[in-house]
């Protein structure tokens, strides 16, 4: 007889196989089946096309806002430089220089740009400059020849009152300098008939004072929000909804295409000699899911980077004054959101895996595979296009259908989201998602495994309830 050729390290290997629990042996095929899936997943030429789409999408889309501003402020001052001719003598007291610094200070909202330094002056709006009434024709050809931008001409009427000429070569009628000038022309006629009337400083102050106005919301008190995080928060609620619906679809129909292809060329009948339909399931979920969590840290992280850079780089572009009250503020509300995200992507694959492992083992060809998978895509699909068409709508993401819907989980990674960006959520209502996500899962897994487990085994048969039932009772 032929005796055993087993090497020390053998027999010590197979001693310590069958010395594991059960317990043990399960965990250990689900971790091999994970590191299987996982492997395959991102050395797949498009897992890394994809991601480097989504890369390019985040840093393209995170500059663009610092590009637009760039090119505003490059071009607003020849576009905004004025030309001020004074025919009307002495202004509410002022001389010329007086009456030009007045006016650029109170167009630029306080901001003198020719005072300032360059920075500055790149992010003041208007330029102005005084000219001699005798040049008044030769201003006019340089306004049609497109050199400057507004003249501003001062007359006096007949009552002694101002009037004031906008002479422009824009293409319509009321361009973006017309409002302010309009709110200059009608302050400078307020302190000018003012100072005729002999009115004391005090008094024209009184007149000129602004009334008292506060807003008061008793619905909701949101007033420890600013408006840049409110922009911010819908911006990375959108983004977040369709990085989720997308991933959810890509990842979700590679588990039933994966399930598939392996029942067509029948590896599913030696994998199922190694490890129960459960642990195939399970770890096939945790593997892909593993990859697209991997995909998706790597893009918030690279989102994070380039919102954090942003701030420097619109220092350095236009100037400190420029951006203040205008940076991003990604220790409070935008870090909470892309930690939401991260915990819905995690908690709607392991709902939606579920049952697209179980959509693929009711097919026996890939080909199948898509369209077994359509009635999730068309279940995810719901609350995908529900959040993105309430997001912008006031008082809508607060509504109580919205918020209804918002509980389920198979539409609470979406509509969440959404809620979340518009500042419309209590911390119970995120806690109770994620309690009813975690829960649903469970069962989803349950249902689909027993799916999973008869569905494996049938190849070219129709799928029907009982014949399911069946094959389970049989197991």
């Amino acid at each position: 007889m032929a005796k055993s050729t087993l090497t020390p390290e053998d027999q010590r290997e197979e001693v310590t196989s069958s010395a594991r629990s059960p317990r043990q042996n399960s965990l250990r095929n689900i971790g091999l089946i994970c590191e299987r899936e996982y492997k395959n997943q991102i050395t797949r030429r498009s897992f890394v096309i994809s991601t480097a789409i989504y890369l390019l999408a985040v840093i393209v889309g995170s500059f663009v806002p610092t590009v637009i501003q760039y090119i505003n402020a490059q071009s607003g001052s020849e576009q905004n430089r004025i030309t001020i001719v004074n025919n009307a003598g002495s202004v509410a007291g002022m001389n010329d220089a007086a009456l030009a610094h007045y006016i650029e200070t109170n167009l630029n909202n306080g901001q003198p740009g020719q005072s300032l330094g360059p920075s500055a002056a790149q992010s003041a709006n208007f330029t102005v400059q005084t000219g001699a009434p005798a040049d008044l024709n030769s201003l006019k050809s340089e306004v049609r020849d497109g050199k400057l931008k507004l003249l501003l001409v001062l007359e006096r009427t007949e009552k002694q009152d101002i009037s004031f000429t906008d002479y422009t070569a824009s293409d319509s009628a009321v361009d973006s300098s017309t409002a302010p000038l309009q709110n200059v022309a009608h302050q400078l006629s307020i302190l000018d008939r003012a100072e005729r009337f002999h009115l004391s400083s005090t008094q024209i102050n009184s007149v000129l004072a602004q009334p008292q106005f506060t807003l008061s919301n008793l619905k909701q008190d949101q007033s420890d929000r600013s408006t840049a995080d409110i922009v911010l928060g819908y911006i990375l609620a959108y983004v977040g909804a369709v990085i989720i619906f997308i991933s959810i679809v890509t990842y979700g129909a590679g588990v039933a295409q994966g399930v598939a292809e392996e029942k067509s060329n029948h590896i599913m009948e030696i994998l199922i000699n190694a490890a129960t339909p459960f642990q195939l399931m399970l770890g096939k979920i945790i593997g892909i899911g593993a990859a697209g969590l991997t995909q998706m840290l790597v893009t918030v992280l690279t989102g994070i980077i380039m919102l954090a850079i942003q701030t420097p780089i619109k220092a350095a572009l236009l100037g400190s004054a420029a951006v203040t009250g205008m940076s991003i503020n990604i220790t409070g509300s935008a870090i909470n959101m892309l930690l939401l995200l991260l915990l819905y992507f995690i908690l709607a694959f392991l709902l939606y895996s579920s049952l697209y492992a179980a959509a693929g083992a009711l097919v026996s060809q890939p080909e199948e595979a898509r369209n077994a998978g359509g009635p999730i895509n068309l279940l995810f699909m719901i609350g995908y296009l529900i959040s993105v068409s309430v997001a912008a709508i006031p008082g809508v993401p607060d509504a109580l259908w919205v918020r209804i819907m918002s509980y389920v989980p198979f539409w609470s990674p979406t509509l969440m989201l959404m809620r979340i960006g518009a500042g419309k959520v209590a911390w119970w209502e995120i806690l109770l998602t994620v309690v009813l996500m975690l829960a649903a899962f469970p069962f989803c897994a349950w249902i689909s495994a027993r799916i999973y487990r008869a569905g494996i085994l049938m190849y070219g048969q129709r799928f029907s309830l009982g014949k399911l039932i069946r094959l389970n009772g049989a197991g």
